[in-house]
């Protein structure tokens, strides 16, 4: 989602200040060795040939491109950060008639997962580990699995390649005690020092393209990779079973060019640090919060004698009216009630629901001061480590100029690239804690279903009205259904475009009975300020009125009625009705 300006815009202050400065200084170190490099290479050109001379031109071009995307980095961190009115990402997708154009990729729920969460009381964000590894380190620390996805990938891809790292050191040592002991001859022949050789270049690369990388980590989805660890063992099995059936069958290997002792012990020793800053920082940030998945809930029976569209229409302008720095609310399920009649137009039955979220507002993370120097002390660290490499891959390089030998040329990639990958992975850790913001917002589901009935109601039937009322009422039977929670929901910032649209995760649910009570007294206010007769409320109507009952008044029908309402005009008529109630009697009696 691209910046989108307006005058009452969020305030959201930028929290990659002091990662773009560390950014920006380590940059400047390696785009000076790369000039360096390039002032130099007409001259090692020269002394050392062409062909030494065309690698130091990839390295200077290495160290060149790797010092411009630093500085880019930590300028683009340091420059302004732009929060528009359309952040954050939604947790749905939004149908609201200002927004249905607009198109949202990281996407994390469906309208029918709010409502499960909602009715459930339940968190379907948090899901158990799913491989053999996770669930070892998650039982030991369970309050990881309330970590926000791009920390849980994060820590699945380190467990993951360091357990891998440790089955293959252990089957390479037993590879060892075996030819040490006399069981095997492995240890007999250069092999060992070759298995050596390949266990640390297949890490390297395990490392390499299994990447800690804030684009593989920063993911809607939970990784997971069931049953490659059964690979990794019988790979482990099977290479020096491999290499014994060999020596058995008389083959000779070759003398290995060195043993690679130095980069096993700088590979294991790497990896275990980075492990326990990784689970550290997880650690502390499991611990500040405490999930919820609380509830507030209102159900009753109402019978009154509106339209049954009223209910919902009441309650949709009051959600209008929640409106934070008047941001639309993010409709998830559009209201829409049905009505079906039944039999005859004047009854029948009405459903309908919405799910609305309310704009979402920061809340600044309280970080311990021992967890954000932690989280400092790490960047540092990771930009120290790829400081060095490019150091070692400035200095190591230019021993070319004695002649091109193979442990030299592997030291060379070997170090560095082991110090760029793992320096990486801690500023890709630091980062992770660095981005994260939260955001608290109200989410409301609203069902309800009933029946309804018309009758007709008029006023001012009699014969001397001059103005009749007629009206329709429907008599409405109502069963709401109204679910609050206050989410508090966790995404990852980053830097430059589409800074906030990645993937927002529910982390927390809390009562809302504040909002529920505000909500159900302004539907019933409404309800109880409707009116059932139709009546006018212009002063000109009101003067035709009058005329009207004036000139009704004056009328001879009406002087008529009044007559025949006096006592003399009366008693005549009974006189009269007695005198022909006496002639019939008489005629009677001759008869």
């Amino acid at each position: 989602m691209t910046f989108q300006y307006g005058s009452n815009d969020p305030q959201i202050k930028n929290p990659f200040k002091r990662e773009g400065l560390l950014y920006l200084a380590s940059g400047t170190i390696i785009l000076l060795l790369g000039v360096l490099s390039l002032f130099a290479l007409r001259n090692q050109m020269v002394e050392t040939g062409q062909a030494a001379g065309w690698m130091n031109l990839v390295i200077c071009l290495i160290l060149l491109a790797g010092g411009v995307a630093y500085v880019t980095k930590g300028l683009m961190q340091i420059f302004r950060f732009y929060v528009g009115r359309g952040i954050p990402s939604s947790i749905s997708r939004n149908v609201a008639r200002s927004e249905k154009h607009v198109f949202e990729a990281n996407l994390v729920y469906q309208p029918e997962e709010l409502d499960q969460m909602l009715t459930g009381r339940k968190n379907i964000t948090f899901r158990e580990p799913s491989t053999l590894l996770d669930r070892m380190i998650y039982s030991i620390f369970p309050k990881m699995i309330f970590l926000p996805y791009s920390m849980r990938n994060f820590m699945h891809v380190l467990i993951q390649n360091t357990g891998y790292s440790l089955i293959a050191l252990l089957f390479y040592w037993l590879a060892l005690l075996s030819g040490s002991l006399g069981l095997t001859q492995l240890s007999q022949s250069s092999f060992s020092s070759w298995l050596g050789i390949g266990l640390s270049v297949g890490l390297l690369l395990l490392w390499l393209f299994n990447k800690l990388s804030a684009k593989h980590t920063n993911s809607f989805r939970l990784l997971g990779s069931k049953g490659s660890i059964v690979w990794v063992i019988v790979l482990s099995i099977l290479v020096p079973a491999a290499g014994e059936l060999a020596i058995r069958q008389g083959i000779e290997f070759p003398d290995a060019p060195f043993h690679p002792v130095l980069h096993l012990i700088a590979l294991y020793l790497i990896i275990p640090l980075l492990a326990a800053a990784s689970i550290v920082l997880a650690k502390f940030r499991s611990e500040l919060y405490e999930p919820m998945t609380e509830i507030s809930e209102f159900r009753e029976h109402w019978q009154e004698n509106v339209h049954p569209k009223d209910f919902f229409r009441s309650l949709d302008m009051e959600l209008a009216n929640l409106r934070y720095k008047e941001f639309p609310n993010r409709v998830y399920r559009e209201l829409s009630p049905n009505l079906n009649m039944e039999g005859s137009m004047d009854k029948g039955s009405f459903v309908g629901d919405t799910i609305q979220e309310t704009q979402p507002v920061y809340e600044e993370i309280a970080y311990p001061p021992l967890f954000q120097q932690l989280r400092l002390y790490i960047a540092i660290a990771g930009h120290v480590l790829v400081v060095l490499s490019a150091v070692l891959l400035f200095f190591l390089n230019r021993q070319y100029i004695d002649g091109l030998v193979w442990s030299r040329l592997f030291d060379g990639i070997y170090f560095p690239l082991l110090l760029w990958i793992f320096g990486s992975a801690a500023q890709t850790l630091a980062h992770l804690y660095w981005a994260e913001m939260h955001f608290t917002s109200y989410l409301i589901h609203f069902q309800g279903e009933g029946t309804y009935t018309e009758s007709k109601l008029s006023v001012g039937m009699a014969i001397t009205d001059s103005t009749r009322s007629e009206n329709t009422v429907v008599r409405t039977s109502f069963s709401p259904w109204l679910l609050v929670t206050r989410l508090v929901t966790s995404t990852q910032a980053s830097s430059g475009s589409g800074n906030l649209a990645g993937p927002r995760f529910v982390t927390s649910m809390h009562k809302a009975d504040d909002l529920l009570d505000h909500l159900v007294g302004k539907i019933r206010r409404y309800l109880g300020e409707r009116e059932i007769i139709a009546t006018t409320v212009s002063n000109k109507d009101l003067q035709s009125i009058q005329t009207l009952y004036a000139f009704n008044e004056a009328a001879p029908s009406k002087q008529a009625a009044t007559n025949l309402e006096g006592p003399e005009l009366k008693k005549s008529i009974s006189r009269s009705g007695d005198t022909d109630q006496d002639g019939r009697k008489d005629e009677d009696g001759e008869k």
